[in-house]
Order: structure tokens, then sequence, then C-alpha cells
């Protein structure tokens, strides 16, 4: 099984202590960067956790133990190799973190010991005593355990030092002893080949294949079939031409080649064996984009703006307020209002069965949680009424059983304000109502948004646009500064408060009856006409949700409510967000955030916006909760037709149980279930909005339609109560 990469960066993060930012690239080899704390891993594949483990610590231990030091700046370890601190370091870096994790031992063991199976070092065990000495000392403190490496007096000294080593500045001194001691030998390899190489007639040295003993041996032995060539019974010298092509050396592809000791070929041929067989083959750059800060009040229409403006265009008519306008037309507008006032008053009239019935459910799950949380102490004083009992009887005193107080609730409305919700709107402003009713019977604070990128006229900031402009016409304030790989949102995004508890009754009754009418006109195709200013728009829901992190955290903050619920009511899906990359001009640009090979940052957390269409509003809704304590996200979909593309899309374990949720939907006619990042999805049809969970029947009907009639009253109602159930479930 691969192993998960976003819980390796947590690893790393647990081993550096300290709230690191991981980032997985399609890159060579890991990085870190200090000053930024950034630490940059390769997408591997691997499916052995001690691999993956071993090389994320290793990583770590370079992060929390190397400095950020010039040294081959410095005078006096300016010709020093690249490759013999980085041996030595490893060393170091791999001793400290496993002196301070003594877990990772196990994990270093079982990782080189499948490295070296896999023969990531290219060597040999008969022959990696010919090594130099940089790849035997690599060798020694990586694999050693599993090969026979031979040392001398002089180098076992300076092993004994690694091992021991503590900080950089011996490193660096123990990798300049270990450069010189190789400089000797080599020095001494050379002088010994330079006195084995023989002379032509012509004085020119001749190239003997072998150590200086295999040369003393040619000298020594002669061969039978060999001609005098001078007269003097010398043997002739081999040519080029008479060696075959497979029988010559490749010195340079050796990691025994002592020609080139500035560099450590086992190091790098492990270092290439790691980018070539661990890098992943379906490798993909991935882009970190973070979530900006936002100026909330730019974002924010008040819910006073809002009922101004709705409460002079819905007006009643006359001729001095129109004098143009003739008195029939009058007349006509002001009955479709007194009709559309009448109906949500019949609204609010019907609705206070269901709430009553939330009430109930609430408070009946408040105090089963409550009494759960109860404890019963002694008093220390004697109950009268079992004293006569303290013969058989212990337990003589009283008792005072003690019920913690319960949290402060709160519940942020966000909802959907697209065109797609033209023919739902009106049901599902009549459901919100009852959740707004409820929470106003049972004190628990509330805020209602509505989320569009089109009633930013209705700022008084803007009221000089022309609102018919094209967007690239406008020139509208804008809520952040774009940074780059940061993502954007757009100048004409709003949030429109509707409703909030803060508006005293009678207020929130007058916001609630204008609303009505602005849905009421939106639905009923220009019978009364609608406030062109908060008409529905497009689906800004990622936006909504970046957003709406950050006004919650404010409302929290201002009402000290200790248990927050965020409620996103809408039909669809977000459209795509844009965020700001680097263009070919190395000016900062606009991109679209596709379907994977992105990560959501906010602060050093990550979250992967994986490869559908769904997943980077869930990164988004998981980013937003992290810094959020206390607070769930229930999302409630109107789904119109086939609710298989918004399940698959969402369910934590969506493969292999959609007829599970296809069975639930048949028994209580709506599905739920819990998400990676919303703590609860609610799916209902769209035709269930409409169903009033009334019993209705003409008079002197048969048998057959009043059993008809309580069927679909019946059916009404169970939708009704598992949502209910399920919602307070969630809240209280």
């Amino acid at each position: 099984m691969p192993v998960n990469i976003e819980i390796k960066g947590n690893l790393a993060k647990l081993l550096a202590t300290e709230n690191l930012i991981i980032e997985h690239k399609a890159v060579d080899t890991a990085s870190f960067d200090i000053d930024r704390r950034v630490l940059t891993l390769p997408q591997w594949e691997t499916d052995s956790n001690y691999v993956y483990d071993m090389l994320v610590a290793h990583e770590v231990g370079h992060a929390l133990h190397t400095p950020l030091r010039y040294w081959n700046k410095e005078d006096k370890y300016k010709n020093l190799p690249m490759d013999y601190v980085n041996v030595v370091e490893d060393a170091r870096i791999e001793k400290l973190m496993k002196q301070r994790f003594a877990g990772l031992n196990k994990d270093f063991y079982k990782a080189y010991e499948e490295l070296h199976a896999n023969n990531f070092f290219d060597v040999d065990d008969d022959t990696v005593n010919d090594l130099k000495l940089v790849d035997r000392v690599n060798l020694y403190f990586k694999i050693g355990a599993y090969l026979c490496i031979d040392f001398n007096d002089e180098e076992n000294q300076i092993i004994t030092e690694i091992a021991q080593a503590e900080t950089f500045d011996q490193v660096l001194d123990l990798s300049l002893r270990l450069y010189n001691l190789s400089k000797q030998q080599k020095e001494e390899i050379d002088l010994l080949e330079l006195q084995s190489v023989k002379f032509d007639p012509d004085g020119e040295p001749m190239e003997i294949e072998g150590t200086p003993q295999d040369v003393q041996t040619q000298d020594e032995t002669e061969d039978e079939d060999a001609t005098d060539t001078d007269g003097n019974g010398n043997t002739p010298v081999p040519t080029d031409d008479d060696i075959e092509e497979d029988d010559k050396p490749e010195l340079s592809e050796k990691a025994g080649n002592h020609a080139d000791i500035d560099v450590s070929s086992t190091q790098r041929t492990f270092d290439r064996n790691v980018r070539e067989e661990l890098k992943s083959n379906d490798l993909r750059e991935t882009n970190y984009v973070s979530i900006p800060e936002v100026d909330v009040d730019s974002v924010l229409i008040k819910f006073e703006t809002v009922r101004d403006a709705l409460k002079k265009h819905f007006a009643y008519k006359s001729k001095e307020s129109d004098p143009a306008t003739h008195p029939y037309h009058i007349k006509e507008a002001n009955g479709m209002l007194d009709r559309a006032v009448e109906e949500f008053n019949k609204i609010k009239l019907s609705s206070r069965k269901d709430v009553n019935n939330l009430v109930k459910e609430f408070e009946m799950k408040k105090s089963a949680d409550s009494y759960s949380r109860s404890a019963t102490s002694r008093t220390g004083m004697l109950d009268m009424t079992q004293l006569h009992t303290y013969k058989f009887n212990d337990d003589i005193f009283k008792k005072v059983t003690v019920i913690p107080e319960g949290k402060n609730h709160g519940l942020v409305y966000l909802l959907d304000w697209s065109g797609s919700m033209h023919n739902v709107i009106e049901d599902t402003i009549k459901q919100l109502y009852n959740l707004v009713w409820f929470c106003r019977k049972v004190q628990i604070p509330f805020e209602v948004y509505a989320f569009t990128n089109d009633s930013w006229s209705l700022d008084p900031r803007t009221k000089n646009q022309d609102p018919n402009a094209y967007t690239w016409q406008r020139d509208l304030p804008s809520h952040h500064t774009p940074q780059l790989n940061e993502i954007v949102i757009p100048d004409s995004f709003r949030l429109v408060n509707i409703l909030s508890s803060q508006q005293r009754g009678r207020d929130l009754d007058e916001m609630m009856k204008l609303l009505f009418l602005q849905v009421k006109a939106m639905s009923n195709y220009g019978e009364l006409p609608y406030l062109r200013e908060f008409q529905l728009s497009g689906t800004p829901l990622n936006e909504a949700i970046i957003c709406i992190g950050q006004v919650t955290k404010r409302i929290i903050k201002s009402t000290g409510i200790q248990k927050c619920h965020v409620v996103v009511l809408t039909d669809g899906d977000g459209y795509h967000s844009e965020y700001m990359r680097q263009g070919y001009d190395g000016q900062l640009t606009k991109g679209t955030i596709y379907s994977g090979g992105f990560m959501i940052r906010k602060g050093s957390k990550s979250f992967s916006a994986g490869n559908g269409h769904t997943d980077l509003t869930t990164a988004l809704v998981r980013s937003v909760k992290a810094e959020l304590p206390n607070t769930s996200f229930l999302g409630i979909r109107l789904i119109d037709r086939d609710y298989r593309h918004f399940y698959m899309g969402y369910a934590r374990d969506s493969y292999g149980m959609f007829d599970d949720m296809k069975a639930q939907n048949r028994k209580e006619g709506m599905i739920h279930f819990k998400s990676d990042s919303f703590d609860q999805w609610y799916g209902i049809a769209t035709n269930k909005l409409h169903d009033d969970a009334e019993l209705a029947v003409d008079q002197g009907a048969d048998k057959r339609a009043i059993s008809t009639a309580f069927k679909k009253m019946n059916r009404g109602k169970k939708t009704n109560k598992v949502m209910v159930k399920q919602f307070i479930d969630q809240i209280a």
C-alpha cells in the first residue's frame, strides 16, 4: 500500500518539533530553505514506510542541525570538496536524529537494509575494500551493518571521531582531515604505480594492466610462445589492439577509481538511484496556493443596506409617488404586494409546528447530554432520612448532583444566491426561515449570508458604477492585494448579510417579509418586479468558504460562542477559482486552479485539492476548519435529479457504497453522510421541498383517495422528521 504523503508531512513536523512548511514537489532531491523554514520533499514512490520515514527523518535532520553557513568561502575550507562534508554531515545528523528519537533506529536499519538489497549504492561485497576512503566511510555509516569493511589504525581514528561529532565545526575539521588523508593515500598509490611502469626501447612509458604486484609477476613469468623482438629475450608488450574491448577497465565509472578523490561515487550513485528508482512515474508538478487574508468589511454588505434597498423597491405605490403611472397599474402592483405579504403571513403561521418540533428535539438532546455529563458527590452532611439504616448501609450522607453548563451555540448560514437556484429559491427560503425562527426561539446567535458575485451594486462604495458594465469596465475596490501563489477573491464577490440575530424582533420580521417578496418576485417570472441590484448570479462557493472562515472568526470573538456551526445551502458546485502565478515575462498574472496538481496552504498546513471537481471545495473547508476549533461545517445540497455526482464527489467512502445511499433514500426520503471536510452532508430532492406534510383530502373523497393522501402526507413528514433529527444531532 503506497504511503500517505500528507501523513508523512505531519511526521516531518513532529520530528522537527516545529510547524515546518512541507512541500511535496516534482524535484530530484530534497531541500530545506532555512530562512523560510520550508522543507521540500521529492514525490517519492515507494511502498516501504521504512524507506520513506528514513528519507523524511534524514531531511528533517538537516533542517534541525545543519546551519546556514557558506563554509566554502572560508579560507580554511575553500578547497574542501562538497562530497566530503556531505558524507560526514550525514553521519552526524543521522546519529543525532536516532539519539533524539529512539524509534528511528529501526527505521534507519530496515530502510538501509532494503536499499542495500536493491543495490542502491552499486557496490560488490567482495570488492568493497578496494573503494576510496570517502566511499568506505560513507558505506560504513549507512550500510556498515551488512558489509565487512577494513580500515587501518589512522582511518579508524577518524571513523571514531566522526561517530562522536556533535557540532558542524567538528564536521568541517573532520572532513578536511579525511580529504587530506585521501590525498595522501592517492599520492602513495600514484608513486607505486609510477615505480611499476616499464619503458619501451624509445623511452616511452608502457601501460601495464593490473596492480604493481601483478606487474612484478608478469616480469618474472616468461611466455613460452613469446618471440624475441630485440634479441635480448624481452617479451613483447601487448598493445590496445591485442586486448579485447570487454577486458578494458572503465576506471571513470568504478567506485574504486582513486583518480578522482574529490567525489564520493557511492553517494552520487545512491542519489541517482533514489531519483530514478523512487521518483514517481506519474510525476506531476504540484502548485501550492495559499488562502489570502481579505478585508472582511470590504466583502460584507450589511443587512441595513439590503433592507433599505428592498424597502424602497417594494413600497406601495401611489399617484404622488408615481405620477406617470396609470391608476390601474398602481392598483395591480399594490394588489400583488398584498397577496405576497398575505402568503408570507401564512407561512409564518404554519411554520410554528415545525419550529416547535425543532425546539423540542434540541431541548431533549441538550438535556440528555447534560444528564450524561452530570456527576454526583457527597456533601459531608448526614441524610436524616437514611440514618436509620446505618447498621447495614454505609451511604448515609446527603448527595448533590452537579450538571455542567452547556456550551453557547452559534449558527452561520451560507445561502447560494445563484441563477440555478431560481426554481427552488422560494422553497429554500421557507426552510431557512424555519431554522431562523428556531434560533430566535432558543436564543442562539445566528447570521445568514447570501454569497453572490452580482450584488456589488448594493455596496455604497460602488454607487457610481454602471450595473450593466462589463467586468473589465468596472473599477471596484479590491478585497485584498493578491500575492504570488495566492487565491484571488474577485472584486465583484460579496457576502450579503440578509438576516441577523442582531436585528430586533420587529426589524427581523420586516426583513424576512421583504426578502420573501424579492424571492417571490424572482420566481414568478415578472408578475412582481424584483430588485435587480440583488438578483441571482453565479456560484462563488469556494470564495464564500474562504471569506466565511474569516467572518466566523470575527463572530466567535465578538459573541463569545463556544460551539459554532456553518451551514451551507446550495444546489451545485462552485465554479473554478483563480490564483496569482508568474507569467513567462516574469510578471504576475492570473491562472486557473484546475483539478489535480494543487495543494491549498493555510499557514504551515497543506491540503490536497485532489483530482476531482469538488476537491478544491473540500480542501478549502478543511483548511478553514483547521483554524476554527469547535466549529463544524454542515452541507445541505438540493438535488434536482440524480445525486450520484454529488455523493461521489463528497462522500468519504464513495466507491461501493452508492447502493447503500439509494436504500437510505428510499427509506428516509433523503441521504446523509459524513465526509473528510463537511461534518455532515444532507442531500434532499427538490421535489421534497414542496411537500407541506398536510393532509389534503377533498370533501366526499373515497377510501382510496384518503389512503393516498395519508401516504403522501407521511412521506413528507418522514423526510422532515429525519432532517430535523439529523440536524439537531449535529448542533446540540
